[in-house]
């Protein structure tokens, strides 16, 4: 699981920024539900980041997609480009390395790894094994200079390219601490992302072709007021392509799937009070807080079965999706059931006086020179001292006391609007004098 992320000079993030997972010192407020207390160190089981429209709360998850890119999907030839976004706004940023770094829980070991890199080249690599007060360097990378911990990754350094991850280079080469972080990235990393519309990926639709996993979709869909009575999954003709794509699959000797799966799901009809029939709707079609509860309930399933202790990482999670609903999803995720953790952004600040602990609570802010500052509640002295029975942390948030709230002009949104009118609008949409 993840301890710690930390990431410095990508998008909005020109400082070394870190979102820990880590608990709190001294805290005890829900220790048995929202933390994973056996483990050493002690985890919690969600994070929630909140913060205005362009505060930096999207960039930060891509952040953290994007080291799982470079990780996973390395490149193919010494001329390949990294994926590299640089703070733009300040001339040295802009041409210097971005860093990424992660610490990691994995089966009672705690790893360190991170790389720096620009568009070019990985310019440093580093993975560390951490026991107790002891820290043990498997490798580093400093430019052309590598020091490895053994001669099978000694061994791999002339197969090394400029612009290409040592720790692929080893896992590949069968080392056993580089596979464990590699397998963490593909296998226990996942990423539910925002915008429209959502596609469920097969992996996570398969899951329905199993009756039991079926029929338990179809209770937490009841129970959370939806009017889905079935699910069913069918293989249905993908869409012809155009002539001309058409050609370069057959030149190529592409085999393209005739057909693909879609999930299909089952409504009851009515007449009056009594059900006459039912149908059938592609998931497609359904409202998109429909399709994003499919996918997050799926994405909780595949970790469940796959032995848990998966980082589930949502961005927008309340997009489109009912407050109640939401709010019901996180204490979900606090649950003494779950054994998976999440790190959710949102802006609904209703979400703040959940059941949560305020090293669960983060707040990004945005200043004027366009640079991300992330924090977490826990850091506020003020929120520390004082019991949380008689505190709306959504009203001291509203009311700006920890930041991260956006200063919206509204005259001066009037007044633009009133200036388009007048410049551009018909006689019946400009206003009289």
């Amino acid at each position: 699981m993840l301890i710690e992320f930390t990431v410095k000079n990508y998008a909005s993030f020109r400082e070394r920024t870190t979102l820990s997972a880590e608990t709190g010192n001294r805290l005890r407020k829900l220790k048995e539900t929202n933390t994973f207390s056996s483990k050493n160190p002690s985890l919690l089981k969600s994070l929630l980041l909140f913060g205005p429209n362009g505060s930096g709360k999207s960039q930060l998850i891509q952040a953290l997609q994007t080291m799982e890119g470079i990780v996973t999907r390395p490149t193919q030839a010494v001329t390949d480009k990294l994926n590299y976004y640089p703070f733009l706004f300040d001339e040295k940023s802009k041409i210097e390395d971005t860093y990424f770094e992660v610490k990691l829980e994995l089966k009672n070991k705690i790893y360190d790894y991170s790389f720096s890199y620009n568009r070019e080249s990985i310019t440093s690599e580093a993975l560390t094994l951490i026991s107790g007060n002891k820290e043990k360097e498997i490798f580093s990378r400093n430019g052309n200079d590598i020091q490895v911990s053994n001669k099978l990754l000694e061994d791999s350094i002339p197969k090394l390219r400029d612009n290409s991850l040592f720790l692929y280079l080893a896992q590949s080469e069968n080392d056993a601490d580089c596979i464990a972080i590699y397998k963490w990235f593909v296998n226990d990393l996942i990423f539910i992302g925002s915008g429209y519309p959502v596609n469920i990926p097969d992996e996570l639709l398969n899951l329905m072709e199993d009756e039991y996993l079926k029929k338990e979709m179809i209770s937490f869909l009841s129970f959370a007021d939806f009017n889905i009575s079935d699910i069913r999954i069918r293989e249905v003709p993908t869409n012809p392509l155009n002539p001309q794509l058409q050609k370069i699959v057959e030149n190529l000797n592409i085999d393209y799937p005739k057909t693909t799966k879609e999930l299909y799901t089952v409504h009851k009809i009515y007449h009056q009070n009594e059900v006459i029939n039912s149908g059938e709707l592609p998931l497609t079609q359904e409202s998109v807080g429909t399709r994003r509860l499919f996918y997050i309930v799926l994405a909780m399933m595949l970790a469940q079965m796959n032995g848990n202790e998966k980082t589930i990482v949502i961005d927008e999670f309340d997009d489109s999706l009912h407050v109640e609903l939401a709010a019901a999803l996180v204490r979900i995720f606090n649950s003494t059931e779950n054994l998976n953790q999440f790190i959710i952004t949102t802006h609904d600040i209703q979400l703040l006086d959940s059941d949560l602990r305020i090293d669960q609570i983060y707040l990004l802010d945005k200043d004027f020179h366009g640079i991300s500052d992330l924090k977490s509640i826990f850091d506020f002295e003020d929120a520390r001292n004082k019991g949380r029975h008689d505190i709306s942390f959504a009203k001291r948030y509203l009311q700006g006391r920890f930041g991260a709230v956006p200063v919206i002009d509204v005259d001066g949104l009037l007044d633009v609007l009133q200036m388009i009118h007048e410049k551009y609008g018909d006689e019946h949409g400009k206003n009289k004098k």
